[in-house]
C-alpha cells in the first residue's frame, strides 16, 4: 500500500519556478512604482498651509510642489512671507526657512518669472506679524 501512495499524483513534487518568477516580477513592479514617491508630508491644499522648510527648485519646475511668483507690492500678493533665520521658528503660516537640502524640505517651490504660470504669489515682508493668511 505504501508503494501505491508514493507514486500517486498527490505526493508528486510540484515545480515552483513559475511562481518564483511571478513573485520576483511583482516585487520588482511594486518597488519601481514606489521609487519616486515622497513620504515627507502631503501637499497642502491651501497656500496658507505652506510653511516650514522650503527648497527652491532652480532647474526643473516639474520637481516643484508649487510654482510661486514673488510680488514687489504687498497688496498684490496672495501670501505675505517672513523669512526665518532659524528653521525651528518656521512653524506657522507665512513663516518660511529656505534650506539647501532638498530631502529635508517640507515643500519644494519653483520661482516663476511670469505671474500667470504661478500657483500663488508671495511678498517677502520684514515684519514677522504681517506674515501669513488673515
Amino acid at each position: 500500500m505504501s508503494a501505491s501512495l508514493s507514486g500517486s499524483a498527490c505526493f508528486r513534487k510540484v515545480s515552483f519556478k513559475p511562481m518564483k518568477y511571478l513573485f520576483v516580477g511583482l516585487l520588482f513592479l511594486m518597488l519601481a512604482a514606489t521609487a519616486g514617491s515622497r513620504t515627507i508630508q502631503p501637499l497642502a491644499k491651501d497656500k496658507c498651509e505652506v510653511y516650514g522648510l522650503i527648497y527652491i527648485e532652480e532647474k526643473d519646475r516639474a520637481y516643484a510642489d508649487y510654482r510661486v511668483y514673488v510680488e514687489e507690492n504687498e497688496s498684490m500678493a496672495d501670501l505675505p512671507v517672513f523669512l526665518e533665520d532659524n528653521s525651528l521658528y518656521a512653524d506657522r503660516s507665512g513663516m518660511w526657512y529656505f534650506t539647501k537640502n532638498r530631502n529635508e524640505a517640507h515643500y519644494r517651490i519653483f520661482l516663476e518669472k511670469n505671474k500667470s504660470f504661478a500657483d500663488f504669489s508671495v511678498f517677502y515682508t520684514n515684519t514677522r506679524s504681517f506674515a501669513g493668511c488673515r
